[in-house]
């Protein structure tokens, strides 16, 4: 039972779900992106529970779904996966705000 591969994802944000890139995952590392950020950091997954810790690093105009305007970050997914989607929430470790809906869709494999 492997989540490795290339997953987009989405946050539910005021209009709706917004893309925000591309993760992809392997072998407990995660390398992401999108036209206005990177991200790179680790995952966990623990039956169908998932855990991804990364740091974002944000170059683009400056806008976050977390409304800051900090270009150096950490967030944290907390999530389920079932079929081909993982589903759950995303926060910020060093901000008491409330946690976003996010959800990473399948995409392909690593070849």
């Amino acid at each position: 039972m492997s989540i490795d591969g290339i997953w987009t994802m989405e946050f539910y944000g005021a209009f709706g779900w917004e893309s925000a890139g591309v993760l992809i995952l392997e072998k407990g590392r995660v390398l992401g992106g999108g036209n206005n950020h990177y991200s790179r950091g680790t995952y966990t997954m623990s039956d169908c529970t998932v855990e991804i810790t990364v740091e974002v690093d944000y170059f683009g105009t400056p806008r976050t779904m977390f409304g800051e305007r900090e270009t150096d970050f950490t967030v944290e997914f907390q999530g389920a996966w079932k079929d081909e989607m993982i589903t759950g929430t995303v926060c910020r470790p060093d901000k008491t705000v409330i946690p976003l809906q996010f959800r990473l869709t399948w995409k392909a494999e690593l070849s």
